[in-house]
C-alpha cells in the first residue's frame, strides 16, 4: 500500500527529494578514475553471462523508470504497462539464471575437453619413449656385460696359461725385475715372463699383461662419464 506524507506525494518520492536536497549541501566528489573494463571474448561463458547481465540491468532500469513516471503523477501509464515491464524484468532475471547454467555447462565441457587433451598429449609423449625400450636396452646391456666378463676371464686364463708355458718349458729365461730400471728398458720388445715382487708377470713390450682387472673394466663400461 502506497502512503503519502503531509507534504503530498508518496513517501518514497519525498525521500528522494530529501536526498537530493542533502546532496546539494555536500561538495560533489571529483570524477572517479575510469578503469577499462575487459570485454569478454564472444562465445565464452563470461560473454554469455555478460549479455544476460546487461539485459537484466536494462530491464531493471526500465521498470524503475516506469514506476518513477507513476510516482511522479504520469496518469498516461496504465497498470497493464507497469505489469508488462515488471514481467519483462522477471523474464530477464529468469534468462540470467538460464545463462548462468549455460555458462557453467560450457565451462564443464571445456574443462573436460582440456582434461582429455592433456591426457592424450601426456600419453603421446610416454608412447614416444616407452618403458619397454628401456628394459630391452637393459637386457642388451646385461648381456653385453656378461660377454665382457667372459672375455676378460678368457683373457686372464690365456695369460696364466702362457706364463705356465714359459715356466714349465724353460725355453725362455725368466726376466729379472730391476726396480731401478724401468721395465720397458729391460724388455724392449716382444713377450717375456718373470716375477714382480714375487708375483707372476707376463710382459709384452715392457708392459705386464698377465691379467686384466675384471671389476675395474666392468665399472668403466658402466661409467656414464
Amino acid at each position: 500500500m502506497t502512503t503519502f506524507s503531509k507534504w503530498g506525494g508518496t513517501r518514497s518520492a519525498l525521500q528522494r527529494a530529501e536526498d537530493r536536497q542533502a546532496a546539494e549541501t555536500v561538495p560533489a566528489a571529483g570524477p572517479a578514475p575510469v578503469v577499462p573494463v575487459a570485454v569478454p571474448e564472444p562465445g565464452t561463458p563470461e560473454h554469455i553471462e555478460a549479455l544476460a547481465d546487461a539485459e537484466t540491468a536494462q530491464a531493471a532500469r526500465d521498470l524503475e523508470a516506469i514506476e518513477e513516471r507513476v510516482i511522479n503523477g504520469d496518469e498516461s501509464v496504465t497498470p497493464e504497462q507497469v505489469e508488462q515491464v515488471r514481467g519483462l524484468a522477471r523474464f530477464a532475471r529468469l534468462r540470467r539464471e538460464a545463462a548462468a547454467r549455460k555458462a557453467e555447462a560450457q565451462r564443464e565441457r571445456e574443462a573436460e575437453e582440456r582434461r582429455v587433451a592433456t591426457l592424450a598429449e601426456a600419453q603421446r609423449l610416454m608412447d614416444a619413449a616407452p618403458k619397454s625400450a628401456v628394459y630391452e636396452k637393459l637386457a642388451a646391456a646385461q648381456h653385453a656385460v656378461t660377454e665382457l666378463r667372459e672375455a676378460i676371464d678368457a683373457y686372464n686364463e690365456a695369460g696364466q696359461a702362457a706364463w705356465q708355458v714359459f715356466a714349465q718349458t724353460k725355453g725362455v729365461p725368466a726376466t729379472i725385475f730391476d726396480p731401478v730400471t724401468p721395465m720397458q728398458y729391460q724388455v724392449k720388445a716382444g713377450l717375456a715372463w718373470g716375477y714382480i715382487h714375487g708375483m707372476q708377470a707376463l710382459w709384452l713390450d715392457g708392459v705386464n699383461v698377465i691379467s686384466l682387472d675384471r671389476a675395474g673394466i666392468v665399472r668403466r663400461a658402466l661409467d656414464e662419464g
